[in-house]
């Protein structure tokens, strides 16, 4: 009877629970993505630096748990303010509480454990498809990668119902101590902060020391080394919270008394707003600092997939070395944007390979000259002949151009045109190709390069890397799995910190809709209150992205040492920035969407 009871109650108000299941089936299939990620070893180890996968996975998983749970805590509060009042008239009816708990026990399970098992079929799906699309922009391909994987299956199932279990118990817990008179009017009721301006420049102060104390240890990370995290995520989010807490109200105080504050909705809005501070100031925090996360996850990830072509232009003298050249490969170097192109005659006798020396004074080798520039280009350079067969013909851009591509760094000789006819060994043309940049031409340089080690494989398994593109390959393979991680780290938190917001927002919808009713009966005119209602969630929304932007700004410092010379956290910092700005402003249009709905769900609200 109780389960009937529960379903007709999830199907009269199905509308409002699609958004909350919609929701929690979002948050699951996130989790399983990352689970089916952080719990498969050997993805880990194949795919990434191996002394820094383990734990950079493992604290995502902690800290995706720890957001889930919070996360849940939200929906679960949305889920009890939309029915805390029904909860109440079945009292007043005459039910028992105890039947009356046990139906709130029995709704919050059923509707999560159907959101984890929709969440974690969506999550399988996803990870097929979604991240073969992010892996495909990226460039990449990590190995032991699967989408069904069954401990992850496990894990999000067992962290996902054990905690509707506990937000059941909660739900059930808080109706038994709550009175029949508080649930019907638990609606109507205000929280007015009380004023207290020297605990108030107090906390305020503090928060800012804090912060300075958590920015400087993110910037002396290499002095610090690994006590520098925890330094900063105790030090960034007391302050934050200290600085939210003496900082929103006073803001809100001073907006009050200004000429602004009189016009249209905006004394209402303040209102609003002044009402629900101590509990939005926690809020906030959490979400500010998983704004930052999630920012500085997608701008590291950022940073490595641009940078890794950026840097490896600057380890040699050319992009790519082909030998005798077939017509398939003349026309991939015909679709280059070619910065510098040469041909060179080879003959090679045993492990020796010889260069006439003609062909070089006519066209001299153009050997780098790195830069320590973040983001710069090298130098090119030539050399005479006398000097470069001293010195330029011992570099080891020169040495790997023979066709064998052997291991033991055979010195080439150069000989005079004359000798060089006369050597009886194998005839080879090379032919080197400097691309202008490198991300201009990734695809068309990884045909021509699989060409080349197609024809010409390598002979020996010590075999080096040929060319500033294999050198990229290589560097991808190392940074690979951490700019993907970077990427998809910062997509879940992205999800999750907005999804938190969202809830934490709309489970203020119930006593909003008795404000708005009333507004609208004393004629205020529906534009205006669905414009103060963008304001009040704009609002919401803006505080902890501008926190989180300036602790991503500060955050960045603990990635320079690890990203090394000549590469930069904060190159390209802007078009990511606003990538991830466009993204939250989607989040806030679908939470204003869903508000209004709630909120003025029809052209005449009734009391």
């Amino acid at each position: 009877m109780l389960t009937k009871l529960a379903l007709a109650g999830i199907k009269n108000r199905r509308r409002d629970y699609l958004v909350l299941l919609a929701g929690l089936t979002m948050s699951a299939a996130i989790f399983y993505m990352f689970a089916n990620l952080a719990t498969n070893q050997a993805f880990i180890k194949a795919n990434a630096v191996v002394k820094s996968a383990t734990v950079v996975f493992g604290f995502g998983a902690v800290l995706l748990a720890l957001i889930t749970i919070v996360y849940i805590m939200y929906a679960n509060s949305f889920l009890l303010s939309m029915r805390q009042h029904d909860y109440g008239l079945f009292m007043m009816l005459g039910a028992k509480r105890k039947r009356v708990g046990e139906l709130v026990f029995l709704e919050t399970l059923i509707l999560g454990s159907v959101a984890t098992v929709i969440g974690i079929v969506l999550g399988i799906f996803a990870s097929k498809f979604l991240v073969g699309f992010l892996l495909d922009q990226l460039g990449l391909h990590l190995s032991h990668l699967t989408s069904l994987y069954v401990p992850a299956i496990i894990f999000t199932a067992v962290l996902y119902i054990g905690l509707f279990i506990l937000a059941s118990l909660f739900n059930l817990t808080r109706l038994m101590r709550t009175t029949v008179q508080k649930l019907l009017h638990a609606d109507q009721e205000a929280n007015q902060p009380k004023v207290r301006p020297g605990r108030q420049f107090i906390a305020g102060v503090t928060g800012i020391i804090l912060l300075a104390i958590g920015y400087w240890a993110l910037a002396a990370i290499e002095q610090l080394e690994v006590v520098a995290i925890p330094i900063a995520l105790v030090t960034i989010t007391l302050g934050t919270y200290f600085l939210f807490h003496a900082t929103v109200l006073a803001i809100i105080r001073g907006l009050r008394k200004t000429a602004w504050a009189k016009k249209h909705l905006n004394g209402f809005l303040l209102g609003q707003l002044n009402f629900r501070v101590h509990d939005y100031t926690r809020m906030l925090t959490i979400v500010s600092l998983l704004f930052a996360m999630a920012l500085g996850a997608i701008t590291v990830g950022s940073g490595y997939h641009r940078q890794m072509p950026m840097t490896a232009d600057s380890l040699g003298s050319y992009s790519v070395a082909v030998h005798n050249a077939n017509a398939h490969q003349k026309s991939l170097m015909k679709q280059l944007n070619v910065a510098h192109q040469a041909t060179y005659t080879q003959k090679v006798v045993g492990k020796t390979t010889y260069y006439n020396a003609a062909e070089l004074k006519a066209q001299p080798f153009e050997m780098a000259k790195p830069t320590q520039k973040t983001g710069g280009k090298p130098t090119f350079y030539t050399e005479s002949l006398a000097k470069f067969k001293k010195g330029g013909a011992t570099m080891l851009d020169f040495i790997v151009l023979n066709p064998n591509k052997l291991g033991d760094f055979a010195q080439p000789k150069i000989v005079s045109a004359k000798a060089f006819d006369q050597l009886k060994g194998r005839t080879y043309t090379v032919t080197t190709v400097r691309v202008k940049h490198m991300s201009d031409d990734l695809k068309v340089l990884k045909q021509l390069d699989q060409s080349e080690q197609k024809r010409f494989p390598a002979a020996e398994s010590g075999a080096v890397t040929v060319g500033t593109y294999e050198a990229f390959e290589m560097m991808n393979g190392i940074f690979g799995g951490l700019e993907f991680i970077g990427y998809f780290l910062g997509i879940a938190f992205l999800a999750m910190l907005a999804s938190c917001l969202m809830f934490k927002i709309l489970s203020g919808a119930p006593g909003d809709l008795r404000r708005y009713a009333m507004l609208n009966k004393i004629g205020v005119r529906r534009s205006l209150m669905r414009g103060g209602l963008a304001k009040e969630i704009g609002i919401l929304f803006a505080i902890p992205g501008i926190m989180g932007i300036v602790d991503v700004l500060f955050g960045l410092q603990m990635f320079k040492p690890l990203m090394g010379a000549p590469m930069s956290p904060y190159l390209g910092i802007g078009s990511t920035f606003l990538i991830f700005i466009g993204l939250y402003v989607v989040y806030y249009l679908i939470t204003l969407g869903l508000y209004l709905n709630l909120v003025m769900p029809s052209e005449t609200l009734q009391d």
